[in-house]
């Protein structure tokens, strides 16, 4: 298998860097939030019903949740998958652990890539941020707008804001950002295993820097 690792502050755009990395490299995107949320839907979900304390707080789960949601993602996938996670690994304990399998399992570790975005600029973004209710696709009222105000252009539900973009959870999530998962970055960098890029620039320049820095196809 062979990975990428998105890191980010809320509202950097790492999910649609990582659809269009998708679509130009054939990564499949892996959103662990979603994941999450999906299971905290399913009223018999044991890690559902586990992960939810954190998630109504806004704050990360601990590592040994987050370490057994990844390895449980990866069941999913064929051996010879490329997948772009997005969420995993948040803090350096879960980044050792990830990168000691991957080497024991004989996978590829392309690096980390991290999406630059100042606190402004992400809760503005978050502000205008929606999701089909149906079947989850993202959108922006400014930058991604849907074809019809509302209704998503995918399936026709109707939109609503993420249930984690409500300011208290944004203030909350933005903290827990920069307490927890800026140190990997720069533990990624220390490593020179990470690639730093505007999270305001256009996604389509992002893909092709990735694509000139590393082999993805």
């Amino acid at each position: 298998m062979e990975f990428l690792v998105l890191l980010g502050p809320p509202g950097a755009g790492k999910g649609t860097l990582s659809r269009l990395l998708e679509r130009r490299t054939g990564f499949l995107p892996v959103s662990t939030g979603e994941v999450i949320r999906h299971e905290m839907a399913d009223e018999t979900s044991d890690f559902g019903r586990r992960a939810k304390p954190y998630m109504d707080r806004g704050v990360y789960v601990p590592d040994e949740l987050a370490l057994t949601l990844f390895f449980s993602i990866l069941k999913k996938f064929s051996s010879g998958a490329k997948v772009a996670l997005d969420g995993f690994p948040r803090t350096i304990p879960q980044a050792e652990v990830f990168l000691d399998w991957v080497k024991q399992e004989g996978h590829v570790f392309h690096g980390c890539v991290h999406l630059d975005l100042s606190v402004a600029q992400a809760v503005e973004r978050m502000k205008l941020r929606r999701i089909c209710s149906v079947c989850r696709t993202p959108y922006h009222l400014v930058n991604r707008p849907p074809s019809v105000p509302e209704i998503c252009d995918e399936c026709g539900g109707a939109l609503m804001m993420r249930e984690d973009d409500d300011p208290e959870r944004v203030a909350s999530r933005l903290e827990r950002f920069h307490e927890q998962t800026r140190p990997l970055i720069k533990w990624f960098a220390d490593q020179q295993r990470c690639i730093h890029l505007d999270g305001g620039n256009d996604p389509a320049e992002s893909v092709a820097t990735l694509m000139a820095s590393w082999a993805l196809i």
